[in-house]
């Protein structure tokens, strides 16, 4: 029993640590629209995902490369288009972590919800709902300032599409 109790911990431990894996962001190309492909999309998924599960640290060179590819392919996408709401990034004012997890976010929820992606409403709701769950989980290190802490309590009174449209 003991041995198959080291085993399940090792297999799980490299299923972790292999899951965290990131796509080599230097050998893909964003130089022209052709290049906006399954693939680019692909890694700017896993680099939202990545950055929106890790916690906050500002020394860590895989959340940088991670924010970097997703600020370049989201300036060069043909195929989405991303609006920063002055409203919905009023918790990020003066920490660049969260602005950059909010533009994750975003990423995120259009790459999983190609449907919706042409919503600019639903993008900003959707987004910074995965902010507020990220910010609520205390092991992602995230400093609640004031505004962020109105955001929470918006979305727990179920009040945050009316909070984000003021």
């Amino acid at each position: 029993m003991k041995k198959l109790f080291i085993l399940l911990l090792a297999v799980m431990t490299f299923a972790k640590s292999f899951s965290q894996s990131l796509p080599n962001y230097d050998e893909i190309r964003l130089d022209k629209k052709e290049d906006f492909n399954a693939t680019a999309n692909d890694a700017a998924l896993q680099a939202a995902t990545y950055l929106l599960s890790t916690p906050m640290d500002a020394n860590s060179i895989d959340r940088l490369k991670s924010l970097q590819y997703i600020l370049k392919w989201m300036s060069g996408t043909p195929d989405y288009s991303f609006t920063l709401d002055e409203q919905a990034t009023k918790f990020a004012k003066g920490n660049d972590d969260l602005l950059g997890l909010y533009l994750a976010a975003m990423t995120k929820y259009v790459l999983e919800n190609k449907q919706a992606a042409e919503d600019k409403d639903k993008i900003k709701l959707n987004a910074v709902k995965l902010i507020i769950a990220y910010a609520k989980d205390t092991k992602n290190n995230v400093k609640i300032n004031k505004e962020l802490k109105k955001v929470i309590e918006a979305d727990e009174k179920g009040k945050l599409e009316e909070y984000l449209n003021d």
